[in-house]
């Protein structure tokens, strides 16, 4: 009877252990990095000849902080200032970057930093695709027809947050296993 017990309480412990180290893991933020090597800067935002790319992650992460380390050109009359990138979820939910913000000249230049995106309140959740749109372009469209600018190297780092929920479900899917159990050696 001694064992049976203790294997109840085992079952019901490993359970709630494991269901709360799945909660935690919700807390922890994930990154992903994506290359901006080449990628022109074309025309306003919204135009079909702006580059477009996508990071794949999964319904309902939550974008929290970018960070980037990029070197940009632009070509003609076009300034540094004007080179930017929206992310989004696909629809009105999102950030827009302008990396050499400030930089009201045209030529090349490095820029890094960051932003908390929770701080500025512009964090948003990935839409069902599961996917972050990337588009890439011009605030002003000073070179008709062409490029603007061109992001030469570097990279931006996007920061989120799992979804809470799927996290949440099996957590309560490992305590259901240690009740079952329980009342099964009853």
């Amino acid at each position: 009877m001694q064992m049976m017990n203790l294997f109840k309480r085992s079952a019901i412990g490993t359970a709630l252990i494991a269901a709360s180290m799945m909660a935690g893991t919700a807390a922890h933020a994930g990154v992903v990095t994506f290359d901006v090597a080449g990628i022109s800067s074309n025309a306003g935002f919204g135009d079909a000849s702006n580059e477009t790319h996508f990071i794949n992650l999964f319904e309902g992460a939550r974008i929290t902080a970018i960070s980037w380390n990029v070197n940009l050109s632009t070509f003609s009359s076009s300034w540094l200032s004007e080179i930017g990138v929206d992310l989004s979820d696909g629809s009105a939910n999102g950030f827009s970057l302008f990396a050499g913000i400030g930089e009201d000249a045209s030529g090349s230049g490095s820029f890094s930093g960051s932003a908390d995106l929770i701080a500025l309140g512009t964090d948003f959740y990935v839409g069902s695709s599961g996917k972050v749109r990337l588009e890439f372009f011009e605030y002003l469209d000073d070179v008709i027809s062409a490029a603007d600018g061109r992001w030469d190297r570097g990279s931006l780092t996007v920061t989120y947050v799992p979804e809470p929920s799927s996290f949440a479900l099996a957590a309560l899917a490992l305590l259901g296993v240690g009740i079952t159990t329980r009342r099964r050696k009853s």
